[in-house]
């Protein structure tokens, strides 16, 4: 079902801007699947042109924040919001673990299939906030180093998530602080290029879905076929649905 970004209570200049996006991510996602076909690999080769798009269309945004006197504060090896709770859809799974094992020694991809087998264990199926005041880390992230293992693999909200305060970060990871300032337009060029991806694998056949990233990867892991299957139409990896609040809000 081909889908276009939701800009209705935007401004005209916004709204339009964002449509220029999406048609030139649909052009660009959508020749990745007619190049290399929906057979497994096309999940990797996705990630390397989703990651590009967003890298480009986020481009000008940190120019124009330095010019209104803001920066992005991100940093490598900060970390600190490797706690938040990501949703990924299923090639992004299957992306982030092919780059992984085809770029990390054997013994550093079993390092991190034990730290998100500990860490689903330890946080599945919990309620963001809960699970984030649990300080429950990114089993890609290097514990030593709090680098991203998997960065030029990184799932899109990985990827989307800027920061303006480095400091308003750590105190919402203290459970001191509520919210992280962020910049609006790296927000939305982040929803437009994810469910431009999504919808790009569903016209072809896969399934939509929204999966906790960790328990993601410990079921992948344990599914070595998951991905054929996934883009032959099957639902895979149901054990790592995102969180879904209940019905009555928990009364």
């Amino acid at each position: 079902m081909t889908g276009t970004p939701k800009t209705v209570d935007l401004p005209e200049e916004a709204r339009q801007f964002l449509l220029g996006v999406y048609e030139r991510a649909k052009a660009r996602l959508e020749a990745v699947i007619e190049r290399h076909g929906m057979r497994p690999g096309v999940s990797a080769a996705m990630a390397v042109e989703r990651l590009a798009v967003l890298d480009e269309e986020m481009a000008p945004i940190f120019p124009a924040l330095e010019q209104a006197g803001s920066h992005v504060d991100c940093a490598r090896g900060c970390g600190v919001c490797c706690t938040l709770t990501i949703d990924v859809t299923p090639d992004e799974a299957f992306a982030l673990i092919e780059h992984l094992e085809r770029t990390q020694p054997a013994e550093t991809v079993t390092a991190i299939k034990a730290r998100a087998l500990a860490a689903d264990t330890r946080g599945h199926g919990m309620e963001p906030l809960a699970r984030h005041r649990l300080k429950i880390a990114c089993p890609v992230q290097d514990p030593a180093t709090m680098e991203c293992l998997g960065h030029a693999a990184r799932p899109t909200p990985c990827q989307g998530y800027l920061s303006l305060d480095v400091k308003r970060c750590q105190a919402v990871h203290d459970g001191t602080g509520l919210d992280v300032p962020q910049p609006t337009a790296a927000n939305m060029l982040t929803n437009v290029v994810s469910h431009t991806r999504s919808y790009a694998f569903e016209d072809a056949g896969a399934p939509r879905q929204s999966l906790e990233l960790t328990a993601a990867l410990v079921a992948a892991w344990a599914d070595p076929d998951a991905e054929r299957r996934w883009l032959a139409g099957e639902t895979v990896l149901e054990q790592a649905a995102s969180y879904q609040p209940p019905a009555d809000g928990g009364r």
